[in-house]
Order: structure tokens, then sequence, then C-alpha cells
């Protein structure tokens, strides 16, 4: 299956307008694929903050929160509970340039040219009420300098061709 580019710019743009998000790690030196470090904190006594706090506090997916620390209520952990911050990961096994994709892992590697550095976001990818896709390849097949993009206008153009279809008639796709 293949990704209209369009969506993974998008998501990359919107992922990447939230800085905040993002962990930098310095590329290990010595062969390894392993980067970051994994930390421990304790819940502090009176705390009503959720699982999803934590996670956005620590730059982490709610998901690695909840796979670090199973058994843990979502939406109120108890205080005095270890909670585990999975900082420490493997990069894929590919070359360490440009922009890496890990749907399984939902992250997003970008190694910036001229550092030693990995920029790691995590990334939401597919649409609402669809699977995500699997062993899935994209290339860029043409570039554009200063690129827009009207969501607005594709939705109404959508919208439009639906009502149309639904009424048994035919609307042509803008150009």
């Amino acid at each position: 299956m293949t990704m209209n580019l369009r969506s993974l710019l998008l998501a990359f743009v919107a992922v990447a307008s939230f800085s905040a998000s993002a962990v930098t790690y310095p590329l290990p030196t010595n062969g390894s694929r392993l980067v970051g470090e994994n930390q421990v904190i304790t819940i502090p006594e009176g705390s009503t903050a959720p699982l999803e706090e934590y996670a956005a506090q620590y730059q982490m997916g709610l998901s690695n929160m909840l796979e670090a620390n199973p058994g843990i209520d979502p939406y109120l952990p108890k205080a005095g509970t270890i909670l585990n911050i999975p900082q420490q990961l493997i990069l894929p096994d590919t070359v360490h340039e440009g922009i890496v994709i890990n749907s399984a892992e939902m992250r997003l590697y970008y190694y910036p040219k001229g550092t030693n550095t990995v920029i790691v976001l995590p990334i939401g990818i597919g649409q609402l009420g669809k699977d995500t896709p699997i062993n899935w390849t994209t290339k860029v097949e043409r570039k554009k300098n200063g690129p827009t993009w009207d969501p607005y206008r594709e939705d109404a153009c959508r919208i439009r061709r639906c009502r149309y279809a639904a009424a048994g008639r035919c609307a042509s796709r803008p150009g």
C-alpha cells in the first residue's frame, strides 16, 4: 500500500511544529544502535495527574508509557507507584540519514545533516477508522518549492463529490 506523500509531509510538519515533543540523542560512536537512558520516578503523594501528563512531561507517547508500566491506572496512577520512563531505545537498522519512520514504534527519526545526533518524535499514522499501513515503502516522486495545501478545500470537494454520488450524479475532481 502506498502512502500519500502529502499526508506524510503533513504528519511530519504537524509533529515537527511541536518541537517540545522531540527528544534529541547523540548518535552512539561504538557501533551500537542503543541511545538514551531509562529513568525511574515515584508518583508524588497527592498527585492527581493522569499518566498522559507524565508522558508529556518526559516527551513520551502514552502507548510507550503504558507498555513500560503494565497494570498502571492511566487515569489516576496511585501515589508512591514507581513509574518507568522508557527513554532508552534502539535506532532502526538502516542508514542514519534524513527521515526514517518506524510505524510499529510510532516514531519518526530525523538525522540532521552534518550532526552526530538523531531527533526522535512520536507520530500517529493513518486515518480514523482505517487500519495502519503495514510493510509500506514511500518515495519522493517530485519536489516543489514552497508547496501549499488547503485542507478545507479538499474536504469541501470530497463532501461535494459524496453529495453528488448520493444523488446519482457525477462530480469532477478539482485539477
